[in-house]
């Protein structure tokens, strides 16, 4: 077996470390057998690592699975809980929430403050002042025509941000969802 691979099976070992040790080794050896069976049919390492993806992804979804099944509290399962929130808890628990929140932020500020700067720029020539509409920069407060181009301008970069971030959270969802659909495979393969 390559090295590269040989260092794959070794760091998911340490990963899942919260498990029992029968466990642990009845999953590393899955995995291997499934990398000799790729390699087998002529599939790189860096293809099979490729399908695998990052191993704190794939371990993290192996200890959920674990605590999932366990029925009653024990010290080894709140160790397990421990262990899988300190591998899920900067993507689950932080980079979700915060990615998807921006993301609706920003697009519906991109809506909204065009909006406003067309409702204002039809007030102002029809006569009416519209003063709890207003950009100020500092020193610096746009003038009713000049809030227009300003309030289309930050409405494109605001939903282009909102846009980006919603691209990052999808990916987010995607990447924990491959390497769930890659654990439950290599489980109904064995």
């Amino acid at each position: 077996m390559e090295l590269i691979l040989n260092n794959y099976l070794v760091k998911m070992e340490k990963y899942l470390k919260a498990l029992p040790a029968e466990e642990r080794i009845d999953i590393v050896n899955e995995l291997k057998s499934e990398m000799m069976e790729l390699s087998d049919k002529g599939v790189s390492a860096e293809e099979i690592l490729d399908r695998l993806g990052n191993p704190k992804v794939l371990a993290r979804a192996y200890l959920a699975d674990e605590i999932g099944k366990m029925k009653k509290f024990s010290w080894k399962k709140f160790a397990m809980i421990f262990s899988f929130y300190s591998y899920a808890s900067i993507g689950g628990m932080f980079i979700l929430p915060i990615t998807s929140c921006l993301a609706v932020a920003f697009i519906l500020s991109g809506i909204v403050c065009p909006v406003a700067g067309v409702i204002k720029f039809i007030a102002h020539f029809c006569g009416k002042e519209m003063p709890y509409l207003t950009l100020t920069i500092g020193n610096y407060s746009a003038s009713a025509i000049a809030f227009l181009p300003i309030s289309i301008g930050l409405g494109v970069i605001m939903f282009l941000l909102g846009w980006a971030f919603w691209k990052l959270t999808v990916l987010f969802i995607k990447s924990v969802g491959k390497h769930k659909r890659l654990k439950d495979r290599v489980q109904k393969e064995n």
